[in-house]
């Protein structure tokens, strides 16, 4: 299925430093974006039903086949922006059943601006994610992902932390103009559901990962940061959405001696 669209964006921003702090960088400079764009999207209709993958207890509909979007788009003074770029967004997913308990998910994207003749706040990133079925209650996760900047806007950051995906460590840990993250994931999917309200499940992890390049923000990169951990999944059955909330006690294993032994994130993802 090929779809088309058509519209208009406007992306004012505007900084100025906070009264009273020291930034370790000038402010970010003002940025205006006004520009119309085209974007095609093609679906290819393969969608499989599943339970117990990134959820626990529902329906899932997992993607096979190729879903594709590509977006362009121009800035230009006649639409009210302050410079003159292209504007793209692109980005593919697709989905291979290796054999009847195992399923690859690959996708990738290439967003940013073309302007004065080089790039500017462009990110490349990519990720594949494998599963593998165990038991109706039990499946092994593993993923591996990256992201790539190039020229990034001052007030956009590639970060690795506890918020993203390195749980062993404290938030927005360390920076860089990019990351790499690998987790393996042993995820159990139980049959308790206290008082009607939550599905429970639980997970033993590993996640590696780092970063590279200069970091603004003068935080230097320790090399490859690895922590192991456990968590408690909460699957919410009241829901539309199919959020789960996670507990989640990691242990650092090669961090500076300045951080927590032990952190504990409790957050909501969309996914186990």
């Amino acid at each position: 299925m090929l779809r088309w669209r058509a519209g208009f964006t406007l992306d004012d921003r505007r900084f100025s430093p906070v009264p009273g702090t020291l930034l370790p960088t000038p402010t970010p400079a003002d940025r205006k974006l006004a520009y119309p764009w085209i974007a095609a999207e093609w679906l290819q209709d393969d969608f499989r039903r599943e339970r117990n993958r990134d959820q626990i207890e529902r329906t899932e509909d997992f993607p096979y086949g190729w879903r594709a979007r590509a977006q362009l788009g121009l800035a230009d003074g006649a639409f009210g922006a302050d410079r003159s770029a292209v504007i793209f967004d692109a980005r593919a997913s697709r989905g291979i059943e290796a054999s009847p308990k195992q399923l690859w998910l690959f996708s990738g994207s290439l967003a940013g601006r073309y302007e004065d003749g080089s790039l500017a706040d462009t990110v490349l990133a990519g990720q594949t994610r494998w599963y593998l079925r165990q038991s109706d209650r039990r499946l092994l996760y593993a993923s591996l992902g990256f992201e790539a900047g190039r020229n990034l806007d001052a007030d956009r950051q590639i970060l690795l932390g506890g918020d993203s995906g390195l749980r062993g460590y404290p938030l927005r840990y360390q920076g860089g103009e990019g990351r790499w993250l690998a987790t393996l994931e042993q995820r159990a999917f139980s049959n308790w559901y206290p008082f009607r309200l939550v599905n429970v499940g639980a997970a033993a992890f590993v996640d590696v990962g780092g970063t590279w390049g200069d970091n603004p923000f003068g935080t230097r990169s320790r090399g490859v940061l690895t922590d192991v951990g456990i968590g408690l999944r909460l699957g919410n059955s009241r829901s539309g959405l199919g959020n789960v909330l996670h507990v989640d006690f990691a242990f650092p294993l090669n961090g500076d001696p300045s951080i927590d032994s032990l952190q504990v994130l409790v957050e909501t993802k969309r996914s186990f």
